[in-house]
């Protein structure tokens, strides 16, 4: 494993502080943990998504901050919605399942994407949206 140091804000250094005492584990490893949910490997990716996410790197500022606020399609995410209520309430036909699964890998991608995005972006020295 490799080491290294790094500077961080009082207030980032505290919030993670914070956060690893209430997960009850050491600071190392939630920011490891934290930087490979935040980074993952693309290789580890669906050949399409890989070469979606390398297509990224060439888009200007502008397109990846499109693409860093981006949403799944509003009829798409309440239909996700609706389907997993129904699958709350009962077991979901065929039909349902296979549309549901769907939903969710095209939520997922879209999440990865994001995430590339807003990387690729703070690599490039622009801020972070503050939660």
């Amino acid at each position: 494993m490799n080491q290294m140091t790094i500077s961080l804000p009082e207030t980032l250094y505290r919030r993670l502080e914070r956060a690893a005492a209430h997960r009850q584990m050491p600071l190392q490893e939630l920011v490891a943990e934290t930087l490979q949910a935040t980074l993952p490997e693309i290789e580890e990716l669906p050949p399409d998504m890989q070469e979606e996410l390398r297509a990224l790197e060439n888009l200007n500022d502008t397109e990846l901050q499109a693409i860093a606020e981006s949403q799944m399609e509003m009829t798409d995410q309440e239909t996700l919605e609706q389907l997993l209520d129904l699958q709350s309430m009962r077991e979901l036909v065929s039909s349902e399942r296979l549309e549901m699964e769907k939903l969710r890998t095209e939520y997922g991608r879209v999440l990865i994407r994001k995430a590339r995005a807003y990387a690729l972006l703070a690599e490039r020295d622009h801020p972070l949206p503050q939660s």
